[in-house]
């Protein structure tokens, strides 16, 4: 009985050292972008009517985003003006209402799908499937001039930007408080409503659906372009050598909004207002680890000019290196110059998650 208690204690003990080190918490402790939940319309509050004012009951009921920072991170200076965003839902659009305090409202382009961003511009990004490819960008000036593209994948992976993809049912709105092109009178704010059709936005995408699910999380980011402008002779002109500004909803931790996999998180909720909480996706902790992977591999290409599968080689956290939060990572190197790598949870019911050297991520 003796020999029999210490062999299985010694049994125990071996499994506790070669079974993965699983955390209490589900999500492992993992950081989560900003996140947002968006409720749907009641009909008792009387629709959006996308006039460009922002005071409808739909919009008073909700919360707003936390206030933009600047794009780099909150370690960076607070941006000196004020902007915010609300999101709502129905069965065919996504309501987004934008506020942007503003001393200074110009606008000089007046094509849609011009170079909006010349402008101080809002602009939303949409991957209504998470996995990097196939997102979508909408840009408003402040007398609602628009861009809508989609794109392919990120421009650093290759990406082409393809103005020529429309939203023949969106509606957009702006309003001004004060005049516009004006700089002897000060402006207070400018305001953005919009209504994007899911329909549209689901294009090419393979999971998403239009309208979402109740549940269902996409992933999003709001941008602000803010450029330095000067009163010459009645009229605004940007300041030479000054570079503008880019706030933002959830922090990109670098000056380029086309890294999607830092973009924030939206959950649609049919309940009241209020009453849902936000709840990561149970797929977050292999998601992290395969974007720290990634990174890595990336950032060894740039010295190495090729891909390893000996993670000893990649500058990689403990939790990845160590299969801490999910399994090891299993990376498939392809002539040196492509990759693929696979993670999988340590619950077996839930799917595998993979990503690309082009960035695209899915799970299987």
């Amino acid at each position: 009985m003796h020999n029999s208690l210490l062999y299985t204690a010694s049994v125990l003990f071996i499994l506790s050292v070669i079974q993965p080190s699983v955390s209490d918490d589900p999500f492992c402790g993992l950081p989560l972008p900003k996140t947002y939940v968006v409720y749907k319309l009641r009909e008792w509050e009387g629709g959006v009517s996308v006039d460009g004012r922002i005071d409808e009951q739909a919009w008073l009921d909700v919360p707003r985003t936390d206030r933009f920072v600047d794009i780099q991170g909150e370690d960076y200076p607070r941006p000196r003006y004020e902007t915010y965003a609300k999101l709502r839902w129905d069965d065919t659009y996504l309501y987004v209402a934008g506020y942007l305090q503003e001393s200074d409202v110009f606008a000089n382009q007046t094509k849609h799908d011009s170079v909006v961003f010349e402008d101080n511009d809002f602009e939303v990004f949409t991957d209504p499937d998470g996995n990097t490819h196939h997102y979508k960008e909408f840009e408003i000036n402040a007398i609602n001039t628009t861009w809508d593209l989609e794109l392919s994948k990120p421009y650093l992976n290759g990406g082409n930007a393809n103005s020529s993809w429309e939203m023949p049912t969106m509606k957009s709105a702006t309003y001004i408080e004060g005049p516009v092109n004006n700089p002897l009178v000060p402006n207070k704010y400018w305001t953005v409503e919009l209504a994007l059709p899911f329909k549209d936005m689901v294009h090419d995408c393979t999971v998403a659906t239009a309208p979402p699910k109740h549940g269902d999380q996409w992933r999003i980011n709001f941008s602000r372009v803010e450029w330095h402008v000067k009163n010459v002779n009645g009229h605004y002109e940007k300041v030479p050598g000054l570079p503008e500004d880019n706030w933002v909803w959830s922090p990109q931790h670098s000056i380029n909004m086309h890294l999607p996999e830092r973009w924030g998180i939206i959950q649609f909720s049919t309940d009241p207002v209020d009453s849902t909480e936000f709840k990561p996706s149970p797929n977050w902790p292999v998601y992290s680890n395969l974007v720290e992977l990634y990174n890595a591999e990336k950032k060894f290409f740039a010295i190495n000019g090729y891909f390893t599968a000996n993670l000893t080689q990649l500058e990689l956290p403990d939790y990845v290196r160590k299969g801490k939060c999910a399994s090891i990572p299993h990376v498939n190197v392809i002539k040196l110059y492509n990759f693929n790598a696979t993670v999988k949870p340590f619950n077996s019911s839930l799917p595998k998650g993979n990503i690309r050297d082009d960035r695209l991520i899915w799970f299987t």
